[in-house]
């Protein structure tokens, strides 16, 4: 199974267009808001004490989000280039175990996603520090972000897994992964303020499992930047630019939903990959 995960590792990044494609979403959502959101957002968040920094942070913390996802793309993809081309097959009759060649494919996507999650979250928080002027993350703050992080690239990869277990040719799931990439930014409500879309929307988007990563995420890296302003003002813009939302106020709540809905997606997806195999 570990070599496996290299294998898979050693694809996707030695793949510079799969690479590239990883950043997809989140390059829409940089040009969203230095074209388009930021200078409105920030006008009508004029009323706090740092709106700019305010904007920024809950930007990247998108960004951050989206990466988490779109990183998996690529990744994920290999199964169903295997299948197509017969590699696959010839790993199934190997003498490795089904379940481990299948969690193989699983842990390569997901180690994909850490690698480039957590290098994005390092230049956001430095792009904080150095050009927004925020403040550094405390530890416990710094820890928070790393599980939240961890949390949401799990529930990412099983999403992702899932998805491409339904896919038999790769042309037909590449096609799909340029509508999913930015289709996602709207769903986890990183595209535009989840208090600006109607009330239907809104639903859908709160109870969109990777919503509950990118809420943690905003949370943490916004935590410095409300201090000094209106606690009344600060509850009502968290609520409408989605850094809380209804029973997301606990910590508990998204780590537990993130992980029980990881944990259902990767379930389906190995199931459906074992009936497809059956049907052969």
């Amino acid at each position: 199974m570990n070599a496996l995960v290299y294998r898979g590792l050693r694809l996707f990044f030695k793949n510079k267009q799969a690479v590239m494609g990883a950043f997809i979403a989140a390059f829409i959502l940089i040009g969203l808001y230095v074209f388009l959101l930021g200078d409105s957002l920030v006008n009508q968040l004029s009323a706090l004490s740092n709106p700019q920094l305010v904007v920024d942070t809950w930007m990247l913390a998108g960004v951050i989000g989206i990466v988490s996802a779109s990183s998996t793309l690529g990744s994920a993809s290999l199964m169903i280039r295997d299948r197509e081309r017969n590699v696959y097959t010839d790993f199934m009759i190997s003498p490795i175990q089904k379940r481990k060649i299948m969690l193989g494919y699983f842990l390569s996507t997901f180690m994909v996603s850490v690698i480039i999650t957590f290098s994005v979250a390092i230049v956001a928080e430095l792009y904080i520090v150095f050009l927004s002027k925020g403040a550094f993350l405390t530890l416990e703050q710094a820890i928070l972000l790393f599980f939240s992080c961890l949390f949401t690239v799990f529930c990412s990869s099983a999403f992702m897994f899932f998805v491409a277990s339904f896919f038999r040719k790769i042309d037909t799931f590449s096609t799909m992964t340029s509508i999913i990439g930015p289709l996602l930014g709207f769903l986890t409500g990183c595209y535009v303020p989840i208090g600006s879309l109607p009330e239907t929307a809104q639903m859908v988007v709160k109870y969109f499992p990777l919503t509950s990563g990118v809420v943690l995420i905003r949370r943490v890296l916004t935590e410095n930047v409300f201090t000094s302003d209106n606690p009344e003002a600060v509850r009502v813009i968290k609520e409408e630019l989605g850094i809380t939302m209804g029973g997301q106020h606990e910590l508990l709540f998204p780590f537990v939903l993130l992980a029980i809905s990881g944990i259902v997606f990767l379930a389906i997806a190995l199931w459906n990959i074992k009936r497809f195999e059956v049907k052969r």
